[in-house]
This record gives structure tokens, sequence and C-alpha cells, in this order.
């Protein structure tokens, strides 16, 4: 994009000068100003001059020059200011210069800076700042009692109960147990859920400007799913109306192939904590992200059967728990999720491992998230112990079942 050359003029002095409109850029994008920085080239010719000149600094020029001008209007700024770009969360990949200039001609040096919420180099700095689009808040109403069904209250009926991805502007893949009746196949009424896209605080009031509060019009059930083993616990909702695609919401890729062996030996787990639990929690909590591990199956038989609740494995689950690297703390079992992993053929391990042989740390390397799994169920010991392990639902076993019943 280029910019209109700017004058500012000082009618008491007589005097015009040049500055440059600050470029701008998106919520995803942070800046700082840097302030009369002279130019740092030289020719050797300029360095000889400099060796031999007795006079003050080009940063005493420049000061001095600034100076008999004063202030700016703001968003204006002086020829040889920068700015310093990054996006706001390492999970988002940059496009364009990560620093640039205003120039003499009232342009900035370098090209239009821009953060992608689907793709990062995946080198996370602060957890809790993480923004995932495809992120959904499932939501569903809460009665007084069965028989008269009652609300609530007209403003507190609805309760978070799990999160699901956003697939495309359509369609939510969501585990099945979330939108289902206790040990039943059935699926609630769509009248008694709700989808909220662009959430990152369990609060509303700290973004309702970016959330997106979506009907949904249909659910569809995995013919397979067995509410008592929790198999194939997965279901998809269609919205009623289109989630509109911002910098806070896009979609997610599904697997690339259907079944076969998942090869990611860790992963990112984000969500919010569902109620019911023994701790509490504020509206100003942001949803969690943490890195998990995930193990064999027999790992999981093994240390549920340990804690007397034995169970078997079927070949759509996955079994994992929190990675003892993980730079924050989640509890999976608490935590009605979502399962992220970047996709086979670009898996730099997150800064935990080296990355792969012939593989360099590229900032312009192609990283696309993949839907890995949906928490399914997990034990409580009334406590978060990052060893327990949690049972997921295997997404890439529902590849072709998905995109059947989406398009």
């Amino acid at each position: 994009m280029k910019y209109l050359l700017q004058t500012h003029c000082q009618l008491e002095h007589l005097n015009c000068f040049t500055a440059c409109r600050e470029p701008k850029v998106s919520k995803l994008v942070q800046q700082k100003v840097l302030k009369y920085q002279p130019p740092s080239r030289k020719s050797p010719v300029h360095k000889l001059y400099s060796a031999s000149s007795q006079g003050g600094t080009e940063a005493d020029t420049l000061e001095k020059a600034f100076s008999v001008f004063g202030d700016l209007p703001p968003t204006f700024h002086h020829v040889y200011t920068s700015i310093e770009y990054e996006c706001v969360s390492a999970f988002y990949k940059h496009s364009g210069s990560a620093r640039r200039t205003c120039l003499k001609t009232g342009k900035w040096s370098g090209r239009h800076f821009s953060c992608s919420p689907g793709e990062g180099t995946a080198r996370p700095q602060n957890f809790t700042e993480i923004h995932w689009p495809w992120h959904a808040a499932i939501y569903t109403r809460l009665y007084n009692g069965e028989e008269d069904k009652e609300w609530i209250k007209k403003d507190q009926g609805w309760q978070l109960v799990c999160s699901g991805a956003l697939v495309n502007q359509h369609w939510v893949v969501v585990a099945a147990h979330c939108v289902t009746e206790p040990g039943q196949t059935e699926a609630l009424s769509t009248d008694d859920l709700n989808v909220v896209m662009g959430k990152h605080y369990l609060s509303d009031l700290r973004e309702n400007k970016r959330l997106q509060h979506i009907q949904i019009s249909q659910i569809y059930i995995h013919s397979n799913y067995d509410p008592h083993v929790l198999d194939s616990d997965l279901a998809i909702l269609k919205l009623a109306d289109k989630a509109r695609i911002s910098e806070y919401v896009s979609p997610v890729c599904l697997p690339r192939l259907q079944g076969g062996e998942v090869t990611a030996k860790q992963a990112f787990l984000t969500g919010w904590p569902v109620a019911g639990q023994h701790r509490t929690h504020t509206d100003s909590e942001a949803a969690r992200t943490g890195l998990i591990e995930l193990a064999d199956v027999v790992k999981c038989e093994r240390q549920f059967s340990k804690h007397g609740v034995p169970i078997s494995m079927t070949d759509n689950m996955l079994c994992g728990r929190q990675h003892p690297l993980s730079p924050s703390m989640i509890c999976p079992s608490e935590t009605g999720g979502i399962i992220l992993s970047l996709s086979a053929d670009s898996q730099p391990t997150l800064g935990l491992e080296p990355f792969p042989p012939g593989r360099s740390e590229d900032a312009d390397s192609h990283h696309a998230w993949e839907l890995l799994g949906l928490v399914s169920f997990g034990y409580d010991l009334r406590g978060c112990n990052p060893d327990l392990y949690t049972i997921y639902t295997r997404v890439v076993n529902f590849k072709n079942w998905i995109e059947k019943n989406i398009t």
C-alpha cells in the first residue's frame, strides 16, 4: 500500500517539512516506534569524512532539526523514524517487513506487515495470549428442572460446556457427548445450543465487539457413537449463519489423509475450564493452551485400571497427557478442548527439540495447523495432576465422514 506524502507546516515559522502517516496494521500485530534513528549505512567515503570531522554526530544533527518543528499530529512521524513489528502470537506467520523507516519522500520503506492467524513458526512465548481463530465455544441452555424447563435467568441461561473447531464457514466439529444427553445418542435441540466464535475470555464483556454468536440449524451425530464407551465421540454442527472470516475467526484444516497412524508425538490442547470442576474460575480467565504428549494406548489402559477405572480403548481414540516441558499448566480432563498439530510435512517441534534434518527455522516456511483430536473423557482425582492421561477422539479416522457431510 502506498502512503501519501504528508506535509506539516508551522505557520508562525513559515516552515514546512515532510512526515509519514503511520501505516495501519491489524490487531494481530504489535508495533514499537523508534524515534529519530539516523541512517546507519555509510560508504567508505562517509567513513572517511566521519573520521576527519570535528563536528557533531549525525544523530545530533537530526535531533536539532526535529526540535525546531516540535511535535507532530497523532499517527504522523518524522523522517528516519522507524517502526518495528511482530505478531502478537508466535503461532502466527508474518509477511512483510519487520522494520520500516519513514523516508524523506514521505513513504515508508519495506512492505506492509501482516500476520496470518492460521499459520505460524510455532515458537510460543506467552501461552495466555494465544488466540486460535478456529476455536469455537459451545454453549448449552440451562433449565431449573426437566419438568417445567424454565430458564434460570434471562441473561444467564447458557453454560459453556465444550470447545469445537471451525472447519469451514458453515460447520463446527465437536465431541458428540457435548451435544447429547448423557448416555443418549439423540442430539439436543438446536434451540438449546449456541456457538460463539472469536472468543478468548470466559467473559463476553472483554471482547464483545469481535464475538460472533451463531445459532445452530442442524446437528449430525456420528452413527457409530457409543455414549457408554464413548467410541466415535464426534459430531458436526451446521451454523444457521455462516461465520464471518476475520483476524479472529478462520477455519482450521482437517487431517490430510483418512485413517492411518498418528505420527505426531506432541500436540497443543486448547479450551476453557468447563462447569462442575472443583476449582473456581473468574470471568477474566482466558482460554488455556498447553502442550500434551501423545502415548501408546496401553499406557492409558494401565493407568486408568490402576486408579479403579478400567477401560478398553478403540482405534478411534488417542491417549495423551500434559507434556513435562509444557510452558503452561493445563488439565486436559477438566478442559473440553480441541487438539491441534502441525501438518506432517511441517513438523518443527515447537522449540522443544531441533528442527528435522534439512529444515531450517524459516519464517517464510508454511506450517499448516490441523485438527488432531477432541477431548473425550478422563478421570477426576480432585486436582490437576499433569501425569494423568486423557482420552481424545482421533479425528483423522473421521476425515471422510466429516467432508462428506459438510459439502
